[in-house]
């Protein structure tokens, strides 16, 4: 099962070889489009500055998923990843409109531990 369209640019799916355990992909030539808002607020909008978001918007809006997940970025490719799938199409939803609000991101970036971001 892979998702492309209801979170995109971010990609959810289940793991063929790890059934029951779901991922939630964004590649970095998707982070490029919104790099100028990281670049304003002083951070990397690599995937490790998407782990960032990630837990801002988590503890902004969500908190009670934080605990439900994981996150494995790389330079070039935010991941996260669990077996609640329901988690993750909700964090999802909120990098989602992230992603497509510029405004929505800032606030994410701005409100988020520096430490996240690195």
């Amino acid at each position: 099962m892979i998702d492309r369209e209801t979170f995109a640019p971010l990609v959810f799916f289940e793991y063929d070889h790890k059934p029951g355990t779901y991922c939630l992909m964004l590649s970095d030539h998707h982070m490029v489009a919104v790099e100028e808002v990281f670049d304003a607020c002083g951070q990397y909008g690599n995937g490790y500055g998407w782990e960032g978001v990630a837990r801002s918007a988590l503890r902004a809006r969500a908190p009670q998923l934080a605990d439900r997940l994981s996150f494995d970025p790389e330079a070039g490719m935010f991941v996260a990843h669990g077996r609640d799938a329901d988690a993750l199409r909700a964090l999802g939803a909120l990098l989602r409109e992230a992603w497509h609000d510029r405004e929505v991101l800032r606030v994410f970036i701005e409100t988020g531990e520096p430490e996240w971001f690195d």
